[in-house]
């Protein structure tokens, strides 16, 4: 019997930085940064656009994912800092994630490297669509920053309010997403599927033909299967929209982090807002058309549609897994997980969690508050929306 849990269809090389302010700030100041020029719209075509647009994501606290003109200019960047190589892209750390705590599963991936073989878990079973890359593969750069850092020169003064992560990466794989129709062969026994990693993709002909190729494969699966995308930061609002008219009538969860959420929405929130979360997620809802909308942040985490409380499980198990992330890392175990599950809930997220019920209602709402976590010294912020659908895939199996 091959794995029940199927996830598809992207996977990446990580350098994940080591967070150093002091390098961080000789660079500043060596490409004469100011603050005029800290700005989040603009091209990254050199290691100083890199700077200019980690400063603002450091300014407002947010994190994102950018395209990068070329692997040479990510790397150059990475190569001022130690880094940790690591494996990334959602359907692989989800994986990575079920893995840790002993669920199967089974991934497709779209590049192949001797990093992929020597990380990936014993059980996770997976296919490459693309042959071996060698040393030629296209890293995705990632800077994690704390809560509090401080990067004050020239004219500039930021002091983060919140950690977060900003990923850059410069990846044709990722970019062509090749879809390997023999996968289908691989999950016949699949009763829930991920879907996920279009927002990279720029030729709208060549996406429409992967989600061709999406379609064809989830209507082999069983009918009873949970089809699940989960959202993605897409540069083009175009491609964003031909992905989400396009899927929608297949799927049975949409997914997303609370940046997603606002992007989608068109407007910036304290997502401890409650009325302004029930605007945002009434008009989300509307846009992305499936039964179920799932919207999970690091203060709580919620379902909006049709019998939310179906998915109650589905939550706990996502919080659960993101919150043992953020504290342990890549290094857990069952027994963390089981720890982090019985941690005290944060108070925050337990008011929002009150607020936005009594204002949106039972029926089409379910919150659920995400654990205190502000004990922790050396927190990941990497990969804890992958986490988090890592901890809510195997909840969603009958």
């Amino acid at each position: 019997m091959s794995n029940q849990i199927a996830l598809g269809f992207q996977n990446t090389v990580d350098f994940e930085l080591a967070w150093d302010p002091e390098i961080l700030k000789g660079l500043v100041e060596h490409y004469g940064i100011r603050n005029q020029d800290i700005r989040g719209d603009i091209e990254i075509r050199s290691e100083r656009d890199i700077l200019c647009v980690l400063l603002n994501h450091m300014k407002e606290g947010t994190g994102t994912e950018r395209s990068v003109c070329s692997s040479e200019v990510t790397r150059a960047f990475a190569n001022h800092f130690p880094y940790q190589v690591t494996l990334g892209g959602t359907a692989v750390r989800a994986a990575i994630a079920m893995s840790q705590i002993g669920i199967p599963s089974t991934i497709h991936a779209c590049s192949l490297n001797h990093h992929f073989r020597r990380l990936i878990p014993d059980n996770v079973a997976w296919m490459a669509s693309v042959p071996d890359e060698g040393e030629n593969y296209h890293p995705h750069v990632i800077v994690q920053y704390p809560l509090h850092a401080r990067i004050q020169l020239n004219d500039i003064d930021i002091t983060t309010c919140r950690p977060n992560r900003v990923i850059f990466a410069h990846d044709p794989p990722s970019t062509l997403l090749q879809i390997d129709p023999g996968f289908s062969a691989m999950i016949p026994d699949a009763k829930v599927f991920l879907a996920a990693s279009y927002n990279t993709m720029k030729d709208q002909a060549l996406l429409s033909a992967r989600l061709a190729a999406t379609i064809h494969m989830i209507r082999s699966l069983s009918p009873d299967c949970v089809t699940v995308m989960e959202d993605a930061c897409f540069e083009s609002p175009e491609m964003r929209r031909i992905v989400t008219e396009t899927l929608r009538p297949h799927l049975r969860i949409f997914s997303m982090n609370e940046d997603e959420l606002q992007d989608r929405a068109g407007f910036r929130f304290d997502i401890l807002d409650p009325n302004a979360v029930a605007a945002a997620l009434k008009t989300v809802y509307h846009q992305v058309g499936v039964p179920i909308l799932i919207c999970h942040s690091a203060y709580w985490a919620l379902a909006y549609g049709k019998n939310p409380d179906t998915v109650r499980a589905a939550l706990t198990g996502g919080i659960t897994m993101a919150s043992t992330r953020f504290r342990m890392g890549d290094n857990f175990c069952r027994a963390d997980y089981e720890k982090t599950r019985s941690m005290k809930d944060r108070s925050s997220g337990l008011r929002f969690a009150h607020q936005l019920t009594e204002l949106v209602g039972s029926q089409s709402l379910l919150c659920l508050p995400g654990k205190d976590l502000d004990t922790v010294a050396h927190p990941t912020t990497i990969g804890l929306g992958d986490a988090f659908i890592g901890g809510m895939l195997p909840m969603l199996l009958p």
